[in-house]
C-alpha cells in the first residue's frame, strides 16, 4: 500500500507492506522493518534493527498527534490543508500572537499573569500529553494579553490557551 501524507507540514510518500508480524516502510531511498504492537489504545511499541521504542499518539479532527523518544511530530493526510500556514512554510501573524497547545492534552501550569511581560522563549504553560510534558514557550518578546485556561483544563490543538501582544 502508499500512502501520502504530511508531517510537520513536509510532504512524504512511504510504501507499508506486511510480512507475518513485520511492517516494512519504505519512502524510495530508505527501508525500515519494525515489528509494531498495541499496548494501549494510544500506546505503540517499535522493534526497530533491535532497538525498542515506545510512540504515544493522539488524534485531534483530521490531525495524529505522535511522541517518539521526545519529539513530537503532528501527521496528516497531504490532501488536507495546512492550517494557518503561509506560503513561505512560517506561520501567520495572528498565529504568532495566539498559543495553542501543540496536542490534546491537560494543562498542568500556567507560568505568567495577564499583563505580565514575557521574553522570547520563556516557558508560558506546561501542558501534559501523551505522558510527556511539554513547555509552551513564547515566540515574540511582548506581554501576556490574555489567559483562555486554568491549571487542570483539557486543551486541544485547536483553540488558543493564551494571547500574547507586543510591546507599544
Amino acid at each position: 500500500m502508499e500512502f501520502e501524507f504530511l508531517i510537520d507540514n513536509k510532504a512524504h510518500r512511504v510504501t507499508l507492506e506486511k510480512k507475518e508480524n513485520i511492517f516494512i516502510v519504505s519512502d524510495g531511498e530508505n527501508r525500515i522493518e519494525a515489528d509494531i504492537r498495541y499496548i494501549s489504545p494510544n500506546t505503540l511499541s517499535l522493534l526497530i534493527k533491535g532497538c525498542s521504542y515506545k510512540v504515544y499518539f493522539a488524534r485531534d479532527k483530521e490531525k495524529r498527534y505522535f511522541s517518539l523518544d521526545g519529539e513530537q511530530f503532528v501527521v496528516q493526510e497531504s490532501g488536507e490543508d495546512a492550517e494557518d500556514v503561509r506560503e513561505d512554510g512560517g506561520e501567520s501573524q495572528e498565529d504568532e500572537f495566539l498559543v495553542r497547545a501543540p496536542m490534546p492534552g491537560k494543562v498542568i501550569k500556567i507560568n505568567v499573569s495577564e499583563k505580565e511581560d514575557i521574553r522570547k522563549n520563556q516557558t508560558l504553560a506546561i501542558v501534559e500529553a501523551m505522558k510527556m510534558e511539554n513547555e509552551i514557550k513564547s515566540t515574540i518578546e511582548g506581554y501576556v494579553k490574555k489567559i483562555f485556561v486554568s491549571a487542570g483544563d483539557l486543551v486541544d490543538s485547536e483553540n488558543p490557551i493564551i494571547e500574547l501582544a507586543l510591546k507599544k
